[in-house]
């Protein structure tokens, strides 16, 4: 610990000189604050898409070609259910709607649960079709006719995450809309109880049907991380930005030490202070800058991201035709907040620190004059 009256003289001297450290305290506060508002968005999404993944089925199978996803057939529903390894293999109904008055799409996902002429919409689609007039139904136009539904429910935003372009209804009548016959699937949800075997099966799978695009639970996953590095262009100028922030934080630190502090080092060493003691005061009050800083800029993110649900960084992260109402999930990563102390306060510190000791250990004449 530091002797009281040091770290009292610390504080008074930090007081006197506040105009020189609100530069540094601001943009240490930006820095930390916009770097942790990424950190905790994608964290928070990221633990809701693995928490999704629990419900996947074990293996999603697609016939797709040439870019374009084609229909399965019960022909290759019975080739899967007579593998070895698997106990369950379920046609989905799913694809996409174009609304055309909205110019946006809508994901159509079948859904058992749900009555003939009812349906499920996420919180997007639901203020699509609101802007249009459709609050209590909505209308389906396909090459067929005319297909009502009533909107039973709307999402909630904890779910909204997935479900945002989402409109659930029953399988039936969502053949219908997709113009999908009885015979006929988009996907095949395959059961593998064995998590040993998954790997195998997939393989196995598209051996039997070589046509087919076999994921398994483990390669969603991987696909919902890859969505975060194809943005990595964007996330790029904004750790760029950081590290111009940085750079200039830096050198104002050490323009700080050798300008006029230089001057009042050198008058604490002739008036008696040793180098310890003034490598502790400058320790004091660089730290104390620093740690303010770190701690108001995570705080500020925090409030950011799960309080006021980040919204521009939000549209990074969830770029969508729809508008998107989420609310994340709070989620700390308490290894990452430390790296970006360790990097981003240390190095503070070591800006300010060094070159106060080499003033302090030089010829004090002559940076008195």
């Amino acid at each position: 610990m530091f002797p009281k009256n040091l770290s009292e003289y610390a504080i008074v001297l930090l007081l006197k000189d506040k105009a020189d450290h609100l530069f540094s305290f601001l943009i240490f506060t930006f820095i930390v604050t916009l770097l942790s508002g990424v950190l905790f968005v994608s964290d928070a999404i990221q633990s809701d898409l693995k928490a999704a993944t629990l419900f996947q089925p074990d293996i999603v199978v697609e016939n797709t070609l040439a870019g374009r996803a084609y229909t399965l057939s019960e022909e290759d529903k019975e080739a899967i259910e007579s593998l070895t390894g698997v106990t369950a293999v379920e046609g989905a109904v799913d694809g996409y709607y174009y609304f055309a008055q909205g110019r946006v799409w809508f994901h159509v996902m079948g859904d058992s649960s749900l009555s003939l002429g009812k349906m499920r919409v996420g919180s997007g689609v639901y203020t699509a079709i609101k802007a249009w007039h459709y609050e209590d139904s909505f209308n389906f136009f396909t090459p067929k006719g005319k297909i009502s539904l009533n909107i039973e429910q709307i999402e909630s935003k904890a779910t909204n995450l997935l479900c945002n372009d989402v409109i659930y209804m029953h399988p039936a009548n969502a053949r219908a809309v997709l113009d999908l016959g009885m015979e006929h699937y988009s996907k095949l949800y395959v059961t593998v109880p064995n998590p040993n075997e998954v790997g195998e099966l997939t393989l196995k799978i598209v051996e039997t049907l070589p046509y087919v695009k076999a994921t398994s639970k483990e390669e969603i996953l991987a696909n919902y991380q890859h969505l975060f590095y194809y943005k990595g262009g964007v996330f790029m100028i904004l750790y760029l930005v950081c590290m111009v922030s940085f750079l200039i934080l830096l050198k104002n630190q050490i323009s700080l030490v050798y300008g006029e502090k230089k001057k009042e080092i050198a008058i604490l060493r002739s008036i008696g202070y040793g180098i310890k003691d003034i490598i502790a005061i400058k320790f004091i009050q660089n730290s104390t800058v620093a740690l303010s800083a770190f701690l108001s800029g995570v705080g500020i993110a925090y409030l950011y991201v799960f309080f006021f649900q980040a919204p521009l960084l939000r549209s990074i992260f969830l770029g969508s035709e729809l508008e998107h109402s989420v609310e994340f999930t709070p989620i700390v990563d308490m290894n990452m907040l430390f790296l970006l102390f360790i990097f981003s306060v240390i190095p503070f510190l070591a800006c300010v620190i060094l070159p106060s000791w080499k003033i302090a250990i030089a010829d004090m004449s002559e940076a008195v004059r």
